[in-house]
């Protein structure tokens, strides 16, 4: 029969052995994690705050009502109204609109005082928008508008679709924009890019890297609780004060 001393010796070595690279992936992405401020792997330093509206400078015209009237005569319902509120976007302010159509969710810009709805961005459009932005000025690699993305995409989550604009500098910036109203959605840097393959392999969620449930998380983190245990236990029963009491007791 295996004696308890040897039974947590091996019980520890083969569970360090099989959980060794998650618990590696777990120290490496929490030193990540710690080493960098979440606003710098976001890239809130490379743009410029957004400038809070004026509600003075909102002509009194059209109503938030006759905003939402104008918005919804050009789509198909049933609708629901989710939010109105008072945005600076283009040197101006606007009444941005969210809501859905038969379930789909919509923003627009109104005019306060035509009632005139912002045109959908184009091309043209949002590299000005993009350049406006940045606190460095930089050159634009690209301008593409994203109507499908991978369940693992750096822009799963969002409404689509988005335009993206993608620099070389700083930092492999792409900056994604809501093709109505201009607002920016999410700032991907190489930083982040990093942060988020760690992320992945922080909560072992390999598919869509946002579920922190899984059972094979679930199951890690209890064996890694076994590994930690089965070691404090082993070194106590080695350690100098357990023989001395061995002996005592003998």
């Amino acid at each position: 029969m295996i004696g308890v001393k040897p039974f947590f010796r091996k019980l520890h070595r083969w569970l360090g052995l099989l959980m060794a690279l998650q618990i590696i992936a777990w120290m490496a992405s929490g030193l990540y994690f710690s080493i960098f401020p979440i606003e710098v792997i976001r890239g809130e330093h490379l743009t410029l705050a957004p400038s809070a509206p004026d509600p003075e400078a909102l002509p009194e015209g059209v109503t938030p009502a006759q905003a939402w009237a104008v918005v919804t005569s050009g789509l198909e319902g049933p609708f629901e109204f989710r939010q109105v509120s008072l945005v600076q976007r283009y040197g101006s302010t606007w009444y941005q609109l969210t809501g859905s159509a038969r379930g789909v969710g919509f923003s627009r810009l109104v005019d306060g005082a035509s009632g005139m709805i912002a045109p959908r961005l184009d091309e043209s459009g949002v590299r000005d928008l993009a350049q406006s932005i940045l606190i460095e000025p930089a050159e634009i690699l690209s301008a593409e508008l994203v109507h499908s993305v991978p369940a693992d995409s750096e822009i799963r989550g969002r409404q689509l679709p988005v335009w993206r604009v993608s620099f070389e500098k700083p930092e492999s910036l792409s900056l994604y924009f809501d093709p109505w109203t201009g607002e920016l959605l999410a700032r991907r840097t190489a930083r982040w890019r990093v942060f988020d393959f760690l992320w992945m392999l922080h909560i072992m969620d390999f598919e869509e890297r946002d579920d922190f449930n899984t059972p094979l998380l679930q199951w890690a983190a209890a064996l890694g609780l076994l590994v930690a245990l089965s070691g404090i236990i082993f070194w106590a029963m080695t350690s100098r004060l357990f023989r001395r009491r061995q002996v005592n007791q003998r």
